[in-house]
């Protein structure tokens, strides 16, 4: 589905959200927000249909998460690596601001910290279902704070973006859903 099908905007509602955005009265609220999160107006966050602040979101919940976690907080290396993510989302060079690649790309993020999330903690004695339900649980918590914050600021805007950000948060849950169902089933197999 193309960003003008379903939920997206077409190159007319994008015009139509750049000149709402300059020239409402409740642009101080989308402009206090933006620079709160470090998100370009013009640039970034409209041309994104609203999703480069979603991802962005999710992606800094998630760091924060990784680096107050009790056995990955403790690793130098790790907290190294994560401060070095933190500082790369800031121009992202991306063609694709759908909400499917949007999700897909949020989704692949956090999963790809599963692995040694769940090393480090069968090291320190916890059982490996535990760690995915627990991975699962964090996954979740950052998705639900991102689409809140959002909601939050993101009212004075065009419906066409908060769609993209609705239609991105559900697929989002969807594909950790079903990576969640696909390593239960891979546990109870081995």
């Amino acid at each position: 589905m193309s960003s003008s099908e379903g939920f997206g905007a077409g190159d007319t509602d994008l015009a139509k959200a750049k000149r709402y955005i300059r020239s409402t009265g409740k642009v101080s609220i989308a402009r206090s927000y933006f620079k709160e999160t470090h998100c370009s107006v013009e640039s970034a966050e409209i041309d994104s249909e609203g999703l480069y602040c979603f991802e962005k979101l999710i992606r800094m919940a998630f760091i924060a998460i990784m680096g107050e976690d009790a056995v990955l907080g403790c690793q130098d290396g790790f907290i190294e690596y994560i401060k070095g993510l933190s500082d790369s989302f800031e121009s992202p060079i991306i063609n694709d601001w759908s909400p499917e690649q949007s999700s897909s790309r949020a989704g692949d993020f956090m999963v790809s910290f599963y692995n040694i999330y769940s090393y480090q903690w069968k090291r320190h004695g916890r059982p490996v279902d535990k760690s995915l339900t627990c991975f699962l649980t964090i996954m979740r918590e950052c998705l639900d704070y991102s689409y809140t914050r959002l909601g939050e600021k993101l009212d004075s805007l065009p419906v066409s973006i908060r769609n993209n950000i609705d239609k991105a948060f559900f697929l989002t849950n969807s594909i950790i859903d079903s990576w969640y169902d696909e390593k239960a089933g891979e546990l109870e197999a081995a």
